[in-house]
């Protein structure tokens, strides 16, 4: 492997860009290859596992449809198996273009109507940073069922490994033992998504029985320099550049650490270098759900309720709902419920008692904000100390009005004593 060195002078934010011409030649194939993979979702949708990944007979066929199809010496490939296609899975998810449906047995993977609207209004240069926003600024290892680790969000993965490129020429690597470092930094997935976007060009070596995909040759792209030197030395001012003697606005720490804010900031920075970029791809927020929300919870695998409650009640009221139907007292101790959100990342929501240390609190937010679909889960984890389990299955939603008053409907099986010891 050839040696890593400091990387060669590149653009600061004071520079101009050589913008490309993003309708005729646009960088990478990231634009083919995400219209494709939203052409083969069409109206039907794909089937996804348990996990909320893709289903393995689907794998080969968003394969085939890439503009470079990947040859694996897999026999069983899973969907991390190719990188290309968990890099455009994460940007999938995080871009909002895609929900789960998890209303029947066999989840599926649908676009929503309403963003995909604003995608097809979006000229090539447009479509091209709301994938760069969804990756650098809301993807999370997460989305692609992975879980996050000591590399930081997506943008400072790419900057820690522009520091292991070597001055000049390629990064090179002679045997795929060589190349494992890649899985941690900046991780294989995010490699495929820099010559996704054109930002680096890759060579893999040539496949080997049981071994997958391995990078041999990774080296920046013209545009790759120009971009991602860009935002290195953004990050480079922000990190080091006292407020008063640089010639951009500092961020503050929440900001800095916000990867979707830290975005933001910086494309200020670049918008105006980027003639074509004058729309953002619009996600709606989810309209409030006034009416009745029906859950059947579950503590253990025959003990269950089913209750009903209004989305106009607050969810610590939701919590001393379930409580008081299976017989348990609260007594102060704390609670957390924790959901899957609409981009795939977990959205946890605490007793009142952690206002100030969590972002979000119990009673603070209401059942209709949660936006339940049919079909989805929530955990709820009560006393931290004993921690008692409870799952949640959204039933139902309706539309309509409905009362406000919390019911206990159905109660199967008598509900295990709190607390056994006394």
């Amino acid at each position: 492997m050839t040696k890593p060195q400091t990387p060669a002078r590149t653009l600061t934010p004071g520079h101009q860009l050589d913008t490309p011409d993003f309708e005729r030649q646009p960088p990478g194939s990231i634009l083919h290859d995400f219209e494709a993979l939203l052409g083969l979702i069409g109206d039907q949708g794909l089937p996804v596992t348990p996990g909320h990944q893709f289903a393995m007979k689907t794998l080969e066929s968003i394969n085939q449809h890439l503009t470079h199809p990947l040859e694996l010496g897999l026999k069983r490939a899973m969907q991390k198996s190719y990188p290309h296609i968990n890099g455009l899975y994460l940007v999938l998810r995080a871009s909002g273009l895609a929900w789960i449906d998890t209303a029947s047995k066999k989840p599926r993977l649908h676009l929503d109507p309403a963003v995909l609207a604003s995608w097809c209004s979006l000229n090539a240069a447009e479509r091209y940073f709301a994938l760069l926003k969804a990756w650098w600024g809301r993807s999370s290892e997460e989305m692609i069922g992975e879980r996050e680790s000591w590399g930081g969000d997506a943008s400072m993965r790419v900057v820690q490994f522009l520091k292991m490129l070597p001055n000049r020429g390629p990064l090179t690597f002679e045997t795929p033992q060589d190349a494992e470092l890649l899985r941690y930094s900046p991780g294989i997935h995010h490699l495929a998504l820099l010559d996704l976007f054109g930002l680096v060009e890759l060579r893999a070596m040539p496949p080997m029985e049981g071994k997958g995909w391995q990078p041999e040759r990774v080296d920046l792209s013209a545009w790759g320099r120009a971009l991602l030197g860009h935002f290195a030395a953004f990050m480079r001012q922000q990190s080091l550049v006292p407020e008063a003697e640089s010639d951009m606005p500092i961020l503050d720490t929440a900001d800095f650490f916000d990867s979707l804010a830290r975005f933001e900031h910086w494309s200020q920075l670049v918008r105006p270098q980027i003639p074509d970029w004058r729309q953002e791809l619009e996600i709606p927020e989810p309209p409030f759900q006034a009416g009745q929300h029906l859950f059947k919870v579950s503590l253990g695998a025959d003990c269950w309720r089913r209750i009903a409650i209004g989305g106009e009640t607050d969810v610590d009221d939701l919590a001393d709902t379930i409580l008081a139907a299976f017989d348990f007292d609260d007594s102060d101790h704390l609670y957390r419920f924790s959901y899957q959100g609409r981009f795939g990342r977990t959205i946890a929501i605490d007793h009142p008692n952690l206002a100030g240390e969590s972002e979000y609190v119990a009673d603070e937010i209401k059942v209709g904000d949660l936006a339940l679909r049919a079909g989805m889960r929530i955990d709820f984890l009560f006393d931290f100390g004993d921690r008692w389990r409870f799952e949640l299955t959204v039933e139902q939603v309706s539309d309509g009005p409905a009362s406000q008053e919390p019911q206990l409907l159905e109660a199967h099986v008598r509900a295990p004593v709190q607390y056994d010891n006394w």
